[in-house]
């Protein structure tokens, strides 16, 4: 029983049983049921501002300080495990202290290659950054080992919301 298309009466008997009593399409998953409505919780100017202000007196707090230099790390995501203990160290600081015990040719450079690694890197034309060969890969970080400062750095993380 197909009609043409300026009819409206098409064949209902398939969707007929697919849709409800107000010509409404039911879920699958939920036939016959009504959801209800569940309001999210509603939080305050004033609980986001003490929240910020915990926050800031935490970071204030327990901002750990560079083994290296000195200076207080402020972007621990970036901070790098000291070589030879647990405590963490600026990127550049790493960087600075393998450039001076590094003996690097022409055309070599230090470059971070993920994973707690660093490399020696030539480049046979310094002009073109696009070809290079890897000479040399340093450990900086064991792979197995994860510092306690990391682990609480990502269950920071974890709460936030």
């Amino acid at each position: 029983m197909n009609r043409d298309r300026r009819s409206k009466k098409r064949n209902t008997s398939n969707q007929s049983s697919q849709n409800n009593s107000q010509g409404r399409r039911r879920d699958e998953n939920n036939k016959g049921r009504r959801q209800n409505f569940k309001p999210t919780p509603v939080v305050s100017l004033e609980q986001i501002h003490e929240e910020e202000a915990a926050i800031r007196t935490f970071k204030a707090e327990n901002q750990p300080v560079c083994a290296l230099c000195g200076k207080p790390i402020t972007d621990l995501a970036s901070a790098m495990q000291e070589r030879g203990g647990g405590d963490p160290i600026h990127f550049e600081c790493a960087m600075e202290q393998l450039s001076s015990s590094e003996k690097l040719d022409e055309g070599d450079k230090i470059a971070y290659i993920g994973q707690g690694r660093f490399a020696v890197l030539n480049y046979p034309n310094i002009r073109d950054v696009r070809t290079f060969s890897i000479k040399k890969i340093i450990e900086w970080e064991d792979r197995n080992e994860k510092p306690v400062w990391r682990n609480d750095m990502a269950e920071l993380f974890s709460h936030v919301r």
